[in-house]
């Protein structure tokens, strides 16, 4: 943990880009590796001023219970698309980086149980302003959620029936892990959370103290008469929790089975620092771990990882309505984990299908051509152009929108070899594996890119000029894109 002192490079700065964002573009790269380091890492974690949309742009409101399902679908992908172009386009990738990671953590899912979009879009507004904030603090206030309620059967925990949802994955999930409490200090627990509901006509989080338990409950060893927040503060005193998340954090942004020396390390400095996340974060992102071989590309990429990485290298300026099928076909659909684990990643994220998907999304990407867009048959409809974050979907709103925000479309392939020499195949193959892969390629596969660009389809020799250059990068950056290494970060 202590920090890292060893030579700053490109190809360290990539990994700290991936793993403290979504990836990022050659120039953002370039931007961490001439930082240094502990520049870099204070830049990720001290965030700038963001007048990105808070929300998605149209209407998503409505009752509980009391919209069509057209309505629904309609609110539900301007959701999914307001939250994918936070990702690609924020100035603080971290902050967005940790919305992710708490999503996955305390986790809901539209529709489930009634759950609206303006109510997801509220959570994930709550991370966002505790994404490098007090763990305990979020703890608090998410189990007063009104997604949360709805979720895990909150809002109809009552005196009279309590619901032992919410209590027993608090415990198994969010905070202790299993074998740090016992059944009845989930029951006891469920007591304590009694009396909250959800108002259905605005979607917010009531207490009514006459459904709330007030009798004297035993949690965890200490007793008393018990509400929600007192339970949180009886969890956040359990060594075992500050164990069990230095784990969770280490499994998501260093490598998947942590030595059990470097969870509790890392589990008592959290605890020390008052579960301050950024403290926490800033030591793991400047640590020797972090940067060791064993953590360098040593984790899956999610599906969010590929195609938000993926758009951020071609300079897209937006993610279109299909990408989200896309990446459905991956195995991850936005905002809609499986349960309330969340998504498991790491190995199952790859399996024959879902793998397919992703090779024939990143080839589709290298091939993308802005001329195309309207009727490209990969179902991006124009995923540079169409800036449905900004609440349309109308491609001359959406180009007028992406100009008044400063972005240019997907870049040409061209942009991801500058500065290499046009007539020298050797060259272009080490500008395009050092922009997609920062040359973290085996020397068989370098030397069949070099083919690729060499020959033509039948494998006769053809030297590189202006008149072929352009199509020979989009199949070698395809080509970069399909390797093993790409898959990981």
């Amino acid at each position: 943990m202590q920090p890292y002192q060893g030579p700053w490079n490109a190809r360290l700065a990539a990994h700290l880009v991936r793993r403290a964002g979504f990836g990022g573009s050659q120039s953002e790269v370039q931007a961490a590796a001439k930082a240094g380091m502990h520049e870099a890492v204070d830049r990720l974690v001290n965030f700038v001023a963001d007048d990105m949309p808070q929300q998605p742009a149209i209407d998503i409101s409505y009752p509980l219970g009391m919209a069509d399902a057209k309505q629904r679908r309609r609110a539900v992908i301007a959701t999914q698309l307001w939250w994918l172009n936070r990702l690609l386009l924020t100035p603080n990738p971290l902050q967005e980086r940790m919305v992710y990671f708490w999503s996955n953590h305390f986790t809901s899912a539209l529709i489930a149980g009634g759950i609206t979009p303006a109510m997801l879009v509220q959570q994930y507004a709550l991370f966002r302003k505790h994404a490098l904030g007090n763990y305990a603090q979020l703890t608090h206030e998410i189990s007063r959620d009104p997604a949360m309620l709805l979720y895990l059967n909150g809002a109809q925990n009552r005196k009279a029936h309590p619901n032992e949802n919410y209590a027993r994955e608090l415990m198994e999930l969010f905070t202790l892990g299993v074998g740090n409490y016992s059944e009845e200090d989930v029951r006891q627990a469920a007591r304590a959370f009694t009396g909250y509901t959800v108002n259905r006509l605005d979607g917010s989080a009531v207490f009514r103290p006459r459904l709330h338990d007030d009798g004297v409950k035993t949690i965890l060893g200490r007793s008393g008469n018990f509400g929600a927040d007192d339970v949180v503060n009886v969890i956040m005193q359990q060594p075992a929790t500050a164990v069990f998340m230095a784990r969770k954090f280490l499994r998501n942004f260093v490598y998947d089975d942590p030595e059990p020396e470097l969870t509790s390390l890392l589990g008592a400095h959290f605890r020390a620092h008052n579960y301050d996340v950024r403290t926490l974060m800033g030591t793991l992102l400047r640590s020797n771990v972090f940067y060791s071989q064993r953590a360098y590309r040593a984790l899956v990429k999610s599906p969010l990882d590929v195609v938000v990485g993926a758009l951020k290298l071609v300079g897209a300026s937006g993610i279109g309505p299909a990408v989200d099928g896309v990446m459905t076909r991956m195995g991850q659909t936005v905002m809609y984990p499986p349960n309330v684990a969340g998504w498991p990643g790491g190995s199952q994220w790859l399996s024959q299908s879902t793998l397919l998907a992703r090779l024939n999304f990143l080839n589709q990407l290298a091939y993308y051509r802005e001329s195309l867009a309207g009727r490209n048959s990969s179902g991006m409809l124009a995923a540079a152009q169409v800036n449905s974050g900004y609440g349309t979907t109308l491609m001359a709103q959406a180009q007028a929108d992406t100009r008044a925000a400063g972005h240019g479309g997907i870049a040409s392939p061209l942009a991801l070899i500058s500065g290499a020499k046009i007539d020298d195949p050797a060259d272009v193959t080490q500008h395009v594996l050092e922009a997609v892969l920062q040359g973290d390629a085996t020397a068989q596969q370098r030397s069949t890119l070099l083919r690729y660009l060499q020959t033509d389809d039948v494998g006769n020799f053809v030297p590189l000029n202006a008149e072929n250059i352009d199509e020979k990068v989009r199949g070698a950056t395809s080509l970069a894109f399909a390797m093993p290494s790409y898959q990981l970060m």
